[in-house]
């Protein structure tokens, strides 16, 4: 009886013990993963101001060459327009009534011919009897009329209420001298010139003739062919020119040059 006691007591022990073995080399149950969530901090005022993008980064200023620098001072003189030259450019342009500035490049008949003066480049010879005093020692030629003349000299010239007013205190009628008549400055030109020194306001007027353009120097206005005859005959001891004549002129003629 102690004997089946005992086998019995034995095998419990081996069962208990089997059961321990068991459950020690049971595995572990897997690791499950685990998200680990942070807070989010709120930037304080104070960090916002100091991480803004938008804040302004001063930079250290930039260190130029010698050269450069000396190049750049180069520059802006080059640059830099003299203040004379700007005067000059500013200077408003001289006007004055019934007086003509001269410019570069002018000459007796390009003045005649601008509109503010008489409008007619053959009107010359009036703009040089009114300023012999400034034009006087110019020596004759055929190209007396397109000579250069010096720069700024203040010629006088008759406006357009001189002329209508010396119009209105003519007394004379429309007979004219005709001294001579070309299709040339060659003859004309120097003639006027002669006349002109002499005290008579001679003047030239422009005609077509058969197709040909002729150039008329006159003297004018007289009352009947009588005088305008008397005058003729000084004209031909002036120029030595035994081909001028008597005429009676289109009122035209007067009103374009009487007022000279």
């Amino acid at each position: 009886m102690k004997f089946e006691i005992t086998i019995i007591s034995i095998c419990v022990t081996s069962l208990f013990l089997c059961g321990a073995c068991s459950e020690g080399e049971q595995p572990l149950p897997p690791v499950q993963k685990t998200k680990v969530v942070m807070p989010i901090k709120r930037p304080t005022p104070e960090s916002t101001k100091t991480s803004s993008p938008t804040q302004e980064v001063k930079a250290k200023p930039e260190v130029k060459d010698v050269g450069e620098v000396k190049t750049a001072a180069v520059d802006e003189k080059a640059l830099k327009v003299p203040e004379q030259v700007i005067k000059e450019k500013e200077a408003p342009v001289k006007e004055e009534a019934g007086y003509y500035f001269v410019k570069k490049g002018d000459s007796l008949d390009s003045i005649a011919g601008k509109k503010a003066v008489y409008g007619d480049p053959l009107k010359w010879p009036i703009l040089y009897r009114l300023n012999m005093d400034k034009l006087g020692k110019m020596q004759p030629g055929e190209d007396f009329a397109d000579r250069e003349i010096p720069q700024d000299l203040k010629l006088k010239f008759l406006t357009s209420a001189d002329v209508k007013q010396n119009l209105k205190n003519r007394t004379h009628g429309l007979w004219v001298v005709n001294i001579l008549s070309a299709t040339s400055k060659k003859e004309i030109v120097p003639a006027a010139v002669k006349l002109i020194k002499a005290g008579y306001p001679v003047y030239i007027t422009s005609a077509k003739v058969k197709g040909r353009d002729w150039m008329r120097l006159r003297l004018g206005f007289f009352k009947d062919r009588a005088e305008a005859n008397a005058n003729g005959k000084k004209m031909i001891e002036i120029t030595h020119l035994s081909d001028s004549w008597s005429t009676k002129v289109e009122e035209e003629e007067l009103n374009d040059f009487g007022g000279y």
